[in-house]
């Protein structure tokens, strides 16, 4: 049966503004395809609700702009050897606020945040003026720890730093919600809400000798699981190339069929899955996300580390952009509990090199 309430599909974003850029948005979009009030409220004119209108209206066009032009993430634009000056791209999550306490009396302000892999051991740095603000609660929500979106372009690449500027930066929420909730939550799908993979015991939970078990379990083993469940004849063999470890047309989501692309970690590295641990270049996910699917699973036989979800999120925010989609994460607690359901529990724990249960 399907689960009440599960949407098959995230609903579309909304781009509530914080900061803008208007000379650089007005360079950007063609104002001949803007209401006139739009374009008056760009040029700096005293228009009626000039405030509501930067922060509320400018947004549409600007990620009517990010997916026409396939704007991508910084990790996107590494793997492709197109990190240069000059190049826009949108980041999502998390930043720290300079500048923008009563005490500041420079028009300076800057948002930074030190990068993951493959971009570690670089800090990014957005670098605007407070004339960008388009309202009061800019100064709050961009202040000190905080989490925005962000759509700029690279003014300079060093050893250390990427710097950029900004055509725009807020919140980045879900449109149909009647109230305001991040969008980018709405992108991760429940491994459970996938049909197939329904009747797991949620309630149980394998202790810490009963989860070393999962070293015993093959990624083939978790793959050949995958395709009976999905009702796919044969299983994919690997190879060093491949995109995707299984690629089905056949995920059921509240009744209707979608197309899923898998990326499947088994215990070769029995610990929590890092960025590295994605292939000789760390690419897996970037070439997951090159797959035209409407799901993207990421399954490891261990925990998904916070650096390897963020990526995963980045790169399923840029393609929700241009296309639907969702993003799984089976953790190996869910591979665990999969596996339970189906009679394929491993009933012993694994043997130490001493000859002893691990």
């Amino acid at each position: 049966m399907a689960k009440q309430g599960v949407e098959a599909l995230p609903t579309a974003a909304k781009l509530m503004a914080f900061y803008l850029s208007r000379d650089r948005v007005l360079g950007l979009l063609n104002p001949q395809h803007l209401p006139a009030h739009v374009v008056a409220a760009l040029q700096g004119h005293d228009v009626q609700m000039s405030a509501a209108i930067l922060s509320n209206a400018v947004g549409s066009y600007l990620l009517q702009t990010i997916a026409a032009g396939r704007v991508k993430t910084l990790p996107q634009l590494a793997f492709e050897g197109e990190l240069k000056e000059g190049t826009p791209f949108i980041y999502n999550g998390h930043f720290t606020g300079k500048g923008f306490a009563a005490t500041n009396k420079t028009p300076a302000l800057n948002l930074t945040e030190r990068l993951d892999e493959p971009l570690a051991g670089k800090k990014l740095v957005f670098e605007f003026s407070k004339n960008g603000l388009v309202n009061d609660t800019a100064y709050t929500r961009m202040s000190g720890s905080t989490r925005l979106f962000a759509f700029g372009y690279i003014t300079s690449i060093d050893d250390t730093t990427i710097r950029a500027v900004p055509y725009v930066i807020g919140d980045l929420v879900a449109s149909s919600h009647a109230m305001t909730s991040p969008f980018v939550p709405t992108l991760e799908l429940r491994p459970e809400d996938i049909e197939q993979f329904a009747g797991m015991d949620e309630t149980w939970f394998p202790s810490q000798a009963e989860f070393k078990r999962m070293a015993m379990v093959s990624e083939q083993a978790v793959k050949e699981l995958i395709c009976c469940l999905l009702g796919e004849y044969s299983v994919p063999s690997d190879w060093g190339g491949e995109e995707s470890d299984v690629l089905s047309a056949n995920l059921l989501v509240a009744g209707h069929r979608h197309t899923g692309a898998f990326l499947l970690k088994g215990p070769a590295r029995f610990h929590p899955m890092k960025p590295t641990d994605l292939g000789k270049n760390g690419d897996q996910l970037y070439r997951l996300f090159n797959i035209p699917a409407q799901i993207y699973v990421v399954q490891h036989c261990h925990t998904i580390g916070a650096a390897v979800r963020k990526q995963a999120e980045a790169f399923a925010l840029a393609r929700s952009f241009v296309s639907p989609c969702r993003i799984v994460f089976m953790d190996g607690f869910t591979t665990a509990r999969l596996l339970r359901a189906h009679g394929l529990w491993p009933a012993t724990a694994p043997i130490s090199r001493r000859g002893k249960p691990a």
